[in-house]
């Protein structure tokens, strides 16, 4: 059995699933106008497209707002304490980076480089699915591939990411098998929880 690493980029997947399926002028709020999807289960619909392959390990990255600076920040520090909380119940390893007052996140992108080497260098798997289309991922990976290499291990890479009609790119991380995740996928592995917290 392969075992499969998969690391999720949370803000990237969200707003890439927005943009293709979300934000439609006239469109009433739907599942993709937050960050509605279970990692778990789409961590293991990507692991299972390919037979001989068992997940082994799953985390998760991403930047949280802080509480004090606006009522909007609150919000969204409410809503990914809640999910980050439900996922770390499911042994979901989790990271939370800051977002700073302009929505950029810190140090996100550098934590999950860093967590795909030590893995490699651990030899903790033999496929690593990173579910992103974040190009500055691609040193990381060619790290990666490098001590594999001088390991004797020959590894699978793949990036997973939405993709649809409205696509304005279907590249992946360089270095990887690029995976689209069609709207019938990401609609199957919804969470049927809401973790916002209630307004007002």
């Amino acid at each position: 059995m392969m075992r499969a690493l998969v690391l999720f980029d949370g803000q990237n997947l969200y707003h890439t699933a927005r943009r293709l399926w979300g934000s439609r002028p006239g469109r009433l709020e739907s599942r993709y106008t937050w960050p509605s999807y279970d990692v778990a289960k789409l961590a293991q619909a990507l692991v299972a497209r390919i037979p001989g392959r068992i997940l082994s390990e799953i985390r998760f990255y991403t930047g949280v707002p802080n509480p004090d600076v606006g009522e909007t920040q609150k919000f969204w520090h409410g809503f990914w304490a809640n999910k980050l909380r439900q996922m770390q119940s499911q042994g979901i390893h989790v990271y939370q980076g800051s977002v700073n007052v302009s929505g950029q996140e810190k140090g996100v992108d550098v934590s999950l480089a860093i967590d795909l080497v030590q893995a490699t260098y651990e030899q903790r798997y033999e496929v690593v699915i990173i579910v992103s289309r974040d190009t500055d991922f691609g040193p990381a990976v060619r790290l990666a591939k490098t001590i594999a290499r001088n390991q004797g291990r020959e590894l699978a890479y793949e990036s997973a990411f939405p993709v649809g009609p409205g696509s304005r790119s279907q590249r992946g991380v360089p270095g990887t098998l690029w995976v689209p995740i069609d709207q019938a996928t990401y609609d199957a592995c919804l969470d049927p929880v809401d973790y916002r917290p209630k307004r007002g």
